[in-house]
């Protein structure tokens, strides 16, 4: 294994981070189908931007020193109806190459108030 992340939010600062800041907030960390899908699921979207957040943080985490990675190049994406994975863009994908890893496990969860995310680099 070649780390270990995780990360726990509370939606309502992810909810105030939307109100105050909009999409100035929205693009600098999210790619697009991650905004849509939290605006597809209404007054859910909060929950589904902080399991987002949180699968940014823990990819960072678990991926150690090895420079900045903008959230927005972690991308948390649905595949075929299957579970939650993450897509690697930029710097993100070359952090991972540089560290020697192949395989991103993604574990998400949320409930009202909280959401979590575990990450293991494999």
């Amino acid at each position: 294994m070649l780390g270990i992340g995780s990360d726990i939010v509370e939606v309502a600062r992810i909810r105030l981070a939307v109100e105050r800041h909009g999409d100035r907030f929205l693009q600098r960390c999210f790619r697009p189908d991650e905004i849509a899908l939290a605006a597809r699921r209404g007054a859910q979207g909060a929950a589904t931007l902080a399991s987002r957040w949180a699968a940014k943080e823990a990819f960072v985490k678990a991926l150690g020193a090895a420079g900045p990675v903008a959230y927005r190049d972690v991308e948390v994406v649905h595949c075929d109806g299957g579970p939650a994975v993450l897509r690697l863009h930029g710097r993100a994908a070359e952090a991972l190459r540089e560290r020697g890893g192949g395989r991103v496990l993604l574990s998400l969860s949320h409930e009202r108030e909280v959401a979590l995310a575990v990450v293991v680099l494999d």
